[in-house]
């Protein structure tokens, strides 16, 4: 074991070191050796892209199928490097910030901020970008691995993050942090247990959708500020690109709420489709429908 363990922390330091054309090099030969056509990544990816975009032709579904398996490559191949090149000068990551400013008025009026960062593009990056800006406090479920587990803590926390497990202490936690006028980090498409979430709208598919993000923010009406960092070709770095919710969010029903936050992920997933994690079962433990679509 502790051979093997020795062997992990090698290679997470080796991969910090590694330069972005190297790692898209070596996200390729990953996806070549486990996503092939008969991995359950690969049927799952294509699976929600058939069911998301039904008009779209078999070509194209397997095109993005194939770029989607290779960006999430990325995602996992890169967090090292970015975790390293943060704690030193994270705007050196970055190539252009569309709309900081509404980050920096949000800081500056001081009612604390909600952050919803989905499974898009570099959500690693994202969550060192905003914890760049204001201290933040984001929800994490530990890994089994201990190595890997405690890598990924140390990464996050590089730009002074605070994290808090998925659990009802650690959603204590984010109520006391508002409360002090800081900022949360959501992952809006985490899928809830069955029966513990809302049944939504994604890309006109049904699918269970948390509501810890308006039961968050409703009451003192939380600014909530979504953000995306798209990955550039050729490595050349990452543009962030962050908005606002439509105000009227805070007049909604809880169900007419999520259906608002949905259609904001679906907007900034538009911006680049490959670049969503499209790999993840989104669409399970949902109620009123055939479930599950998968099988």
């Amino acid at each position: 074991m502790m051979m093997i363990s020795a062997i992990q922390k090698i290679c997470l330091y080796l991969l910090s070191f590694l330069s972005p054309a190297f790692i898209s090099i070596l996200a390729k030969i990953l996806v070549l050796i486990f996503f092939s056509k008969k991995s359950k990544k690969y049927l799952i990816t294509k699976k929600n892209l058939n069911v998301c975009f039904p008009d779209k032709s078999i070509a194209w579904v397997n095109k993005i199928t194939q770029k989607s398996l290779y960006e999430y490559a990325r995602t996992l191949l890169e967090a090292p490097y970015l975790y390293r090149n943060a704690k030193k000068n994270i705007n050196k990551l970055i190539n252009k910030v569309y709309s900081e400013n509404i980050i920096d008025e949000a800081v500056k009026n001081g009612r604390g901020i909600i952050f919803m960062t989905p499974h898009h593009g570099s959500w690693e990056l994202s969550g060192l970008f905003v914890s760049s800006k204001i201290k933040t406090f984001t929800m994490y479920k530990p890994l089994k691995n201990t190595i890997l587990n405690n890598f990924i803590v140390s990464g996050r926390k590089a730009k002074g993050a605070t994290l808090v497990e998925t659990d009802a202490n650690g959603v204590k936690e984010l109520l006391k942090a508002l409360k002090n006028k800081y900022a949360i980090g959501i992952l809006p498409d985490h899928t809830p247990k069955l029966n513990q979430g809302v049944m939504s709208r994604f890309f006109n598919v049904p699918v269970n959708t948390t509501t810890l993000i308006y039961k968050l923010a409703i009451k003192d009406k939380i600014p909530i500020i979504y953000i995306f960092s798209e990955r550039l070709p050729g490595s050349k770095g990452y543009n962030i690109h962050v908005g606002s919710i439509n105000k009227i969010f805070y007049e909604l029903d809880e169900i007419k709420a999520t259906n608002l936050l949905n259609k904001t992920i679906e907007d900034l997933v538009n911006k680049n489709i490959a670049q969503y994690l499209w790999s993840y079962e989104r669409f399970r433990n949902r109620t009123g429908v055939k479930e599950n679509i998968y099988n």
